[in-house]
C-alpha cells in the first residue's frame, strides 16, 4: 500500500503529467489498493466529452514509468464520483450526496442529503428539512448518491418481423 507521502507525490506528478500532455483530462482522484505481491495504482479520470477506453490507454501510456512498480487502472469516476477536492463540492452543488465525517458534527458522523453551497472551509446540506454546516476538514469521504430507483428502464424496441416470400 501507498504510504501518505508517495501518494502525495504521485498524485501530483499524475496531474503534472497529464496537465502538461492532455490539459483537458482532469484527475479525479488517485488511489492504491493491493497488497505487495500485487499493487495497483487506479487513476479517475474524467474529460469535458467523456471517458473512452481510447482515453483512458492514452492516459495509462502517459504513466507507463508506472508500470514497472504497479498495475496502473485508468477509468472514469462513475456515477457515484467521488468528491475530494473542493472543486469537486463546487461542482455537486444542488446534488444528492452521501458524506462521513471523522468526528460527529451536530451527532452524527454520516449524512445523505443535497449539497446547497461549498466553498474552501464549509459545506452546507440539507437533510430532512434541516440544514447542517460541515467542515471540510472533518470529511474523511463524500461522494455523488445517483438514485438508482428513480432510473427508468428503458423501453425496448420490438422489432416488425419481415414477412419472407
Amino acid at each position: 500500500m501507498l504510504q501518505a507521502v508517495d501518494k502525495v507525490a504521485i498524485t501530483a506528478d499524475v496531474e503534472k503529467t497529464l496537465a502538461e500532455n492532455l490539459p483537458d483530462v482532469e484527475v479525479v482522484d488517485v488511489e492504491a489498493a493491493g497488497g505487495r505481491g500485487n499493487p495497483v495504482l487506479r487513476v479517475f479520470i474524467d474529460h469535458p466529452e467523456g471517458v473512452n477506453h481510447d482515453l483512458c490507454a492514452r492516459v495509462t501510456g502517459l504513466l507507463d514509468r508506472y508500470l514497472r512498480d504497479y498495475t496502473v487502472e485508468v477509468s472514469s469516476p462513475g456515477l457515484e464520483r467521488r468528491l475530494r477536492k473542493p472543486a469537486h463540492f463546487a461542482g455537486a452543488v444542488g446534488k444528492k450526496i452521501i458524506l462521513k465525517t471523522f468526528s460527529p458534527v451536530e451527532g452524527q458522523r454520516n449524512f445523505t442529503g443535497f449539497l446547497i453551497s461549498a466553498d474552501r472551509e464549509t459545506l452546507r446540506l440539507e437533510l430532512e428539512g434541516r440544514e447542517v454546516l460541515v467542515p471540510l476538514e472533518k470529511v474523511a469521504s463524500a461522494r455523488l448518491a445517483f438514485d438508482f430507483k428513480k432510473t427508468e428502464k428503458p423501453q425496448r424496441q420490438r422489432r416488425k418481423r419481415r414477412r419472407q416470400r
